[in-house]
């Protein structure tokens, strides 16, 4: 479904390149749940990034269902992007002008889809899944971080991704609410089947998924 062959990532500087990734080779099947842990400067984040189209490789290549990602155009690949996968990140970069609900359904319209009363239903029906239906025209200074990241969870699977890229999602949680956050992620893999990619320092968040990718210095170890 997913797969990447021999990936490199050097940011260039004026006198020593970065090499961030070195030769990462992978594959992720329809369904799995994949943890990939390992030190700070591992180059796990750069490698989800890679993964889900949001940075492009140095060397080598990444294919989504057997089509490079990489050799799309940014059109493209924007589009895959949109309606492929789905991001939940550390922050939980919502717009703080809009509402729980409106920040939901935004990315549908950004799809192309204008049927702004159906998207509504739809968003307002995740809301209720991930228990904040009664919190939907609330802005996000109204919610509480758990909160924030449950309507971000939302908002990632308002298209209906294949895959679900995680960036550290407990990150900026306390334990109680991570749990929850985590939970809900391993509901939706085991009832819809979506794809789980994600970074996470915890090992205990780690053990649920069924593989874990060890990374350090830029390399996978086990």
């Amino acid at each position: 479904m997913l797969e990447t062959h021999d990936v490199h990532k050097i940011y260039s500087q004026d006198v020593n390149p970065l090499h961030v990734l070195k030769g990462v080779n992978l594959r992720i099947e329809a369904g799995d749940t994949l943890a990939i842990v390992g030190p700070s400067g591992a180059g796990k984040s750069t490698l989800l990034h890679i993964l889900g189209g949001l940075d492009t490789p140095s060397q080598g290549d990444v294919a989504f269902d057997s089509q490079n990602v990489y050799k799309m155009s940014d059109v493209q690949r924007s589009r895959l992007r949109n309606q492929q996968f789905g991001f939940v990140f550390q922050f939980y970069h919502l717009l703080s002008e809009f509402t729980a609900l409106e920040n939901v359904f935004l990315p549908g319209l950004v799809q192309g889809d204008k049927q702004g009363g159906s998207l509504k239903t739809k968003a307002m029906d995740l809301l209720d899944r991930i228990g904040l239906k009664s919190r939907a025209q609330h802005k996000p200074f109204q919610l509480s971080g758990g909160e924030q990241q449950r309507v971000a969870i939302a908002r990632a699977l308002i298209n209906d991704p294949k895959i679900i890229f995680c960036d550290e999602p407990t990150g900026n949680l306390d334990s109680e609410s991570g749990q929850d956050v985590i939970n809900l992620l391993m509901d939706l893999n085991h009832k819809n089947c979506q794809t789980l990619v994600m970074v996470t320092h915890d090992e205990s968040i780690a053990k649920r998924c069924q593989r874990i990718l060890r990374m350090r210095d830029g390399m996978v170890v086990a």
